[in-house]
C-alpha cells in the first residue's frame, strides 16, 4: 500500500512537472514601429493663425472659407479629443519595453494637456504576424482610471493602419475613425477622418495628404454628407500660400486663391 502511494505521488510530480514545461512565457515579438504623429494628428495649424472663427467669418476671404471648414474637424480632433491625441503624440520618441507577462509591446509616458489636466497613456502593441494591434490606456483628471480612449491596427513598419477614437469615459462611443498609409522614407501619404458620431456630420470626411514634391505640398479634401458638397484646400506649408474649391460656395468649379498674407489674390 505504501509502494502505491509513492508511485502515486511520483507521478504527480511528474505530471506538474510536465504540465508547467507547457505553459511557457510569451517570446519576445519584434518590435514594431508607432504608426505617424499625422496619422491621428496631422498638422492643420495653417487654419488657425487669424483667431477665432468669428475673426474668420469677419475676413470673408478665400482663407477664411477654408479655414472654417476645415475648424470643423480640427476642432473635434485638437478640443474636443484633445486628451487622446495628445497622448498618442506624447508616445512618439519614448522607448518601448516588452511585457514578458503579458506578450505586449508597453509605451508609457506622462503629459498635460492645456485646461484638462495631466495624464497618464500605457499605449500597448499585440504583435501578430505581421499585423499590430494598438490599445490606448489613458488614466489621469476626472476620475480617468485605465480608458481606452483609442484603438487601432497597422502593419509592423507603422506605414498602413487604421484608428478609432472614443468620445470619453461617459460616452465610450467612437467619434472619428480614420485610415492612414504613409511613406515612411518620405512621409508623404494621407489620412482620412470618418465622423462615426451621429449627428449632421454623421459619415462626412476630412482626408489630409502630404506630398512634398507639389509646390503645394498639403492637401484638404472635405466630403459633408448633410450638404451633399465637397471642398478641396491646398497650400504650401512653408509659403502659406493656398487655394479652395467649393461649387456650393462659390457657384464655380474653380480654384479661388490667397497670397502668403492670406489676403484674397488671383490664381495664376
Amino acid at each position: 500500500m505504501k509502494r502505491s502511494i509513492g508511485f502515486f505521488m511520483a507521478a504527480m510530480v511528474l505530471f506538474a512537472s510536465c504540465s508547467n514545461e507547457e505553459e511557457p512565457m510569451p517570446q519576445q515579438s519584434e518590435k514594431p514601429t508607432l504608426p505617424p504623429e499625422a496619422s491621428m494628428a496631422p498638422d492643420m495649424s495653417m487654419f488657425e493663425e487669424e483667431g477665432d472663427e468669428g475673426a474668420r467669418v469677419m475676413a470673408i476671404s478665400n482663407w477664411a472659407y477654408a479655414a472654417i471648414n476645415v475648424g470643423v474637424y480640427s476642432s473635434i480632433l485638437y478640443s474636443h479629443l484633445a486628451v487622446p491625441v495628445t497622448a498618442f503624440k506624447a508616445t512618439i520618441g519614448t522607448e518601448a519595453v516588452f511585457d514578458e507577462d503579458a506578450g505586449l509591446w508597453v509605451w508609457e509616458k506622462a503629459f498635460d494637456v492645456e485646461g484638462k489636466g495631466t495624464y497618464d497613456i500605457r499605449l500597448t502593441a499585440n504583435v501578430q504576424d505581421q499585423n499590430v494591434n494598438w490599445m490606448g490606456y489613458i488614466s489621469g483628471e476626472g476620475m480617468v482610471d485605465n480608458f481606452v480612449w483609442f484603438t487601432g491596427t497597422s502593419d509592423m513598419t507603422g506605414e498602413a493602419g487604421y484608428w478609432e477614437l472614443y468620445e470619453s469615459p461617459e460616452s465610450a462611443s467612437v467619434w472619428l475613425s480614420n485610415s492612414w498609409e504613409y511613406d515612411k522614407e518620405t512621409g508623404n501619404g494621407a489620412t482620412t477622418f470618418t465622423v462615426e458620431k451621429e449627428g449632421d456630420n454623421l459619415g462626412s470626411s476630412i482626408t489630409y495628404r502630404i506630398d512634398d514634391t507639389m509646390e503645394m505640398d498639403r492637401n484638404i479634401v472635405i466630403t459633408n454628407t448633410d450638404l451633399d458638397s465637397e471642398i478641396y484646400v491646398d497650400w504650401s506649408r512653408s509659403d502659406k500660400f493656398g487655394q479652395v474649391k467649393s461649387e456650393s460656395h462659390f457657384e464655380s468649379d474653380t480654384y479661388f486663391c490667397w497670397d502668403a498674407s492670406l489676403q484674397n489674390t488671383s490664381c495664376e
